[in-house]
């Protein structure tokens, strides 16, 4: 009998010392998981309504501790962002980062003095948080990565691992607006996503007259964009009567809108009238495209003329 219960003992102590084992691993383990999270994040809102947000995005800020936004941003979500701390994220960063001071001094939009003040002090509050344990996102409109102002976030904390959480941006949003499929063109599938700002005098092998020539979509990101001279050197390639349409607050529920028109009349149409900020211009013959080709009476692109 004293046997027996002398081996009794010896298994509980067995047990219990590998009880003590296996916790004492998994909260190793958990502090691992917990060291290896991602603490930072360029989340998308995206585009238009707040109601365009994915649940992603809506996810990882309730899990933020701090917050870089506009005030935009901050208005449009105000439930969302309640209690967290909140910073401006430093719009123009992106034209001083990674510059050499006499190169980034050149810019007239920005001043260099403020900016790398600026700079060094959200450098601070995100390391600084980082090594607190806190979670840190920068919040940005549409999609981060497309003309995104603050994709230098990346690479200035690329050692903190940052995730990109996409979003709806104002291209997937004037595609819904318009019903077409962008790339169901007839003389081409390809779209080409551009700007035309800052390429005033722009040669380079992507200048508007050089992706012109193929005939393929083209999608204007429209940021201080002078329509009449684009116009011109989009008809070095493409006919007159080529569809174009300009999708005014995609997005937006209450106040989108959509001019549609050709290359040879567009600015005829658009003439006297102020453009907001927030347009998309699309080029190209998907526009009037239709899969039932023996259904004339339903093409549309008398309307565009």
């Amino acid at each position: 009998m004293n046997n027996f219960f002398r081996c009794k003992r010896i298994w509980i102590s067995i047990v219990v010392i590998m009880l003590f084992i296996s916790m004492d691993e998994f909260i190793q383990d958990a502090g691992a998981a917990n060291r290896n999270r991602t603490q930072f994040y360029l989340v998308s809102t995206g585009n238009g309504d707040p109601d365009n947000i994915t649940l992603r995005a809506v996810n990882t800020i309730k899990d933020s501790d701090i917050i870089f936004c506009s005030k935009r941003t901050r208005d449009k979500f105000p439930v969302l962002l309640q209690g967290k701390e909140i910073h401006d994220p430093g719009f123009g960063l992106f034209a001083i980062y990674g510059k050499k001071p006499e190169e980034a001094k050149k810019s007239k939009r920005f001043n260099y003095e403020e900016k790398i003040k600026q700079l060094n002090q959200i450098t601070r509050i995100i390391r600084n948080g980082i090594k607190e344990g806190k979670v840190v996102s920068v919040l940005c409109s549409g999609d981060p990565t497309i003309y995104g102002p603050n994709m230098w976030y990346l690479e200035a904390f690329e050692d903190l691992d940052p995730e990109v959480i996409a979003g709806v941006s104002c291209f997937n949003a004037a595609n819904a607006a318009l019903r077409k499929g962008v790339t169901s063109g007839v003389k081409a599938h390809s779209v080409i996503l551009t700007a035309a700002f800052g390429r005033k005098e722009y040669i380079g092998l992507d200048s508007i007259e050089k992706l012109a020539q193929n005939q393929a979509t083209m999608v204007f990101f429209t940021m201080f964009l002078d329509l009449k001279k684009v116009v011109k050197k989009l008809k070095t390639h493409y006919p007159k009567d080529t569809p174009v349409a300009i999708v005014l607050f995609a997005g937006y529920k209450d106040k989108q809108k959509i001019i549609r028109a050709t290359l040879g009349t567009i600015l005829e149409k658009t003439r006297g009238e102020k453009l907001p900020f927030e347009h998309l211009i699309y080029v190209g013959d998907f526009l009037t495209n239709r899969y039932d080709k023996t259904n004339k009476g339903n093409n549309s692109e008398k309307s565009l003329k």
